[in-house]
């Protein structure tokens, strides 16, 4: 395998990340399809918070780290992956944590949920295009189409999550506005989210689909041309 795809150091390094990083990803789903049907959500935190809070620490360490291994120019899409892990590590140690009693509440058990399958598909593909340089079609479809199912799915569920955890703040205390506006600002923000993750794919699978179909048209009518005009030449003969 290792010379079939030959990587360079620094692709070693971010192989072997997004490698680790979809196998704790798809532990962290396993071990909670396993403990809910066992337990049930109001002592599924127990087995699982403590896992799970730190697999969600990936993404930020990501964002900040293994990129710059890569040496990949920040984009749009640095700053959306920045943000989001930013987002992932506040609510955990930020919002969950303080609060342990809303993670029985139902909408935890969503979150788990969405974040352990966007994460495990994110860093799966990766994984495989670092190696190999490309993708299955189903892989790379799942990578730039989850996001319709997960990201509404991640969205309820840490807004139910923020809104709980305001019965247990003081009240009119700073953190207790800070949580409000954060509240208010998931919606405008959701909102321009969304819109970036569906250019985000057209621009990284329509238009690549699409110009994957005009050179397989090309092809096959190059061949079908050339089959007519060696029909025609056997004939003439």
């Amino acid at each position: 395998m290792a010379s079939l795809y030959p990587l360079k150091f620094n692709e070693k390094l971010a192989f072997f990340y997004n490698t680790v990083a979809a196998t704790l990803w798809f532990c962290c789903l396993g071990r909670f399809l396993i403990l809910l049907p066992l337990v049930g959500r109001k002592f599924l935190p127990g087995g699982m918070a403590d896992f799970f809070h730190v697999v969600s620490l990936l993404p930020i360490i990501e964002s900040l780290f293994v990129k710059s291994v890569l040496r990949k120019k920040f984009t749009i899409t640095s700053l959306w992956g920045i943000s989001n892990g930013l987002k992932m590590v506040w609510l955990c140690y930020g919002v969950i944590f303080p609060h342990p009693k809303i993670a029985k509440h139902t909408s935890y058990s969503l979150l788990i949920t969405s974040w352990c399958l966007q994460n495990f598909i994110h860093y799966f593909y990766y994984a495989f295009k670092v190696k190999t340089k490309s993708s299955f079609h189903f892989l790379f479809w799942l990578e730039y189409n989850n996001f319709y199912l997960t990201y509404p799915l991640g969205l309820v569920s840490e807004m139910i999550l923020l809104f709980l955890s305001l019965a247990f703040v003081e009240q009119d205390s700073i953190y207790d506005y800070v949580l409000r506006a954060a509240f208010l600002a998931y919606i405008p923000i959701a909102y321009f989210a969304w819109g970036h993750l569906k250019s985000r794919k057209k621009k990284r699978y329509t238009e690549i689909m699409n110009k994957r179909n005009v050179r397989q048209v090309a092809t096959l009518e190059s061949t079908t041309t050339g089959t007519k005009n060696t029909s025609i030449e056997l004939r003439n003969m």
